[in-house]
């Protein structure tokens, strides 16, 4: 779709929401529909990851400078007093596989207490509690338009598709000021996991990956049609992950998280191998008096594809990144700044396959909501990286990207 067009569905599209009544108060049983406008300037010497390229940002030089952003569509509502039903779907306009998809559906059984032990359970297709970030509705970041690299890979690549099991140890009711935590979860369908950040190495934007969508191929990936799924089961060996989780009078929250999808990197199923992918995560979100937020993170792991003798894997790619998040909310107005590094490393086989990127990123983030169905949102991000195999694609290895991004949302909630 050119500028033109894209630009007059966009306005039709902001003149029927015009008459739509402002968001209702939201009862036991809630409906979201959400959508921007983008006003986009891009500065990159690379082709976008979304058009085959090694690029980092969601958007380059050849995309409309209007467009229509993502379509969000999330339900929330009680199936019985104790089980409750979520499902959230995007429409990226894209061409992805599906023109609306899924990015999760759950359903979450949460028992009466009868002491200070609170059960939860999961069963479904959801994201683990790895990010301190996304904590808006359809696992949006509150903070910025883009979340960081960290959370930007867990959107892209990781979900659970299986079941989670999390106990906590209530404070209030022994007279205790904080709450300590435990969750483990066993899921399948994650075997590709480790793909994309071995293809094109970290990013940041906010696309999230579809259940059942498929992503554009990178750099010469196996598939008939030129992309490939992320979520699919290849080895039928299941993978967990477990984790702790301290909260302060809601003014602190800690986690650390161990995740293992324990794929067997010599399985291949005619398109695509399984990955065995593991990494740790590490995050502190503190609430400061004046409205301050301060979040810093820390994921670090390795991923391997290829039989090996010792079953590790024949190409084994180290990874981390980390980040330090500053916010100030005023009122109906937020500001935040971020600085985050990234890094990969080739452990073992880099005559075959030289995956090294270093980086480091800054986002500067505004937030107006005009009223309460209405947002403002400006974005502004540089990326400075440095991967070797864009060689393979004729170009130069360092590349500094910007990107500014001015939108314009709506969401009803009935």
């Amino acid at each position: 779709m050119g500028a033109v067009s894209r630009s007059l569905c966009a306005g039709l599209l902001l003149l029927f929401t015009l008459h739509v009544p402002e968001s209702h108060a939201a009862g036991p049983h809630e409906f979201t529909a959400q959508v921007d406008v983008r006003l986009i300037a891009a500065d990159t010497p690379l082709k976008s990851f979304t058009d085959g390229g090694l690029g980092l940002l969601l958007f380059d030089e050849s995309r409309d400078v209007v467009r229509l952003g993502p379509v969000m569509l999330d339900y929330s509502g009680p199936l019985t007093d104790t089980i409750r039903a979520t499902v959230t779907a995007f429409a990226n306009g894209d061409n992805d596989k599906n023109p609306i998809d899924l990015t999760e559906a759950v359903l979450e059984w949460r028992p009466v207490p009868v002491s200070q032990w609170r059960w939860r359970a999961r069963l479904g297709a959801f994201y683990p509690a790895v990010s301190m970030e996304n904590r808006g509705i359809g696992w949006q970041s509150i903070y910025s338009l883009s979340p960081s690299a960290i959370n930007t890979w867990i959107g892209e690549e990781v979900r659970t598709i299986g079941g989670e099991l999390n106990l906590t140890a209530a404070g209030a009711g022994v007279g205790r000021p904080f709450d300590i935590g435990a969750v483990i979860g066993v899921y399948g369908w994650n075997d590709p996991m480790g793909v994309v950040i071995q293809e094109r190495g970290w990013a940041v934007h906010d696309r999230q990956t579809a259940l059942f969508g498929r992503l554009p191929d990178i750099n010469g990936l196996p598939a008939a049609d030129g992309s490939f799924e992320l979520f699919r089961e290849i080895d039928g060996r299941m993978g967990y992950y477990a984790g702790l989780e301290f909260s302060w009078l809601d003014r602190v929250v800690a986690r650390v998280l161990h995740y293992d999808n324990r794929g067997d990197p010599a399985q291949f199923d005619q398109e695509e191998y399984a990955w065995l992918s593991r990494f740790d995560s590490f995050g502190v979100r503190i609430e400061l008096p004046g409205d301050w937020t301060v979040i810093a993170q820390r994921l670090e792991g390795d991923t391997a594809i290829g039989p090996s003798a010792d079953g590790r894997g024949s190409h084994i790619l180290d990874f981390w990144s980390d980040f330090l998040l500053v916010s100030k909310s005023i009122g109906r107005h937020r500001a935040s700044a971020r600085y985050e590094q990234f890094h990969t490393a080739t452990a073992r086989g880099a005559g075959f396959y030289d995956s090294h990127q270093s980086g480091d990123a800054w986002t500067l983030a505004y937030r107006f909501d005009l009223t309460d169905s209405w947002q403002l949102q400006v974005e502004a991000l540089q990326i400075d990286s440095a991967l070797r195999h864009r060689r393979l694609q004729g170009v130069q290895p360092d590349a500094v990207e910007r990107s500014v991004q001015l939108v314009v949302r709506y969401s009803l909630t009935l």
